[in-house]
């Protein structure tokens, strides 16, 4: 992929806002991937102004309400924090978010909580998991369904909680067969 003069991916039209924006947390400086990962601890908006950026990159229309930037600004967040400090790839298209998260162990009661919170709960549930991505080495995940969990659309995150719950089911199902199987 070509890059621009400040070693960002080139714009490239074909490539969805959410895979966009997740490359381009992957070319931010060390310091602004650091601004987003920290966006939630200071409760203050300092990153906005990287979140912007990058929404324009990916010929987003720029949201001029805080609900329908707060899922922007989530993603960037979750993002980054996937990146790590010495920008990962974040963004990985057959990853799928509820397999990874069985792959980490992550309990089924932790699951049912992010699938059945809505509202400022939802952020605080999907900020946790994915710092828990994180501490993996290799926590690049889908971040297309990621972002339709937290999008503003009502019946879009619901396809996503049904998406990564069947998910995590068939993948914690796999891993009792195999489980069973070695026996």
């Amino acid at each position: 992929m070509a890059s621009d003069p400040d070693g960002a991916p080139a714009r490239d039209e074909r490539l969805p806002p959410v895979v966009s924006i997740a490359l381009q947390v992957q070319h931010l400086s060390t310091g602004d991937r650091a601004q987003l990962r920290r966006l939630y601890l200071t409760g203050r908006h300092e990153a906005d102004g990287i979140v912007i950026r990058m929404l324009h990159a990916a010929r987003v229309t720029i949201p001029d309400d805080p609900d329908s930037f707060a899922p922007w600004r989530l993603l960037a967040h979750c993002a980054a924090l996937l990146s790590g400090t010495g920008g990962k790839a974040a963004h990985a298209g057959g990853r799928r978010l509820g397999a990874e998260l069985s792959a980490i162990g992550l309990s089924e009661n932790r699951l049912l909580r992010l699938t059945a919170v809505r509202g400022a709960g939802l952020r605080a549930q999907v900020i946790r998991v994915t710092r828990m991505l994180a501490q993996r080495s290799d926590a690049a995940v889908d971040l297309r369904t990621l972002f339709d969990l937290i999008y503003t659309d009502p019946d879009r995150a619901e396809r996503a909680r049904i998406r990564i719950a069947q998910d995590y089911y068939a993948a914690e199902a796999r891993s009792k067969k195999e489980d069973e199987s070695d026996d």
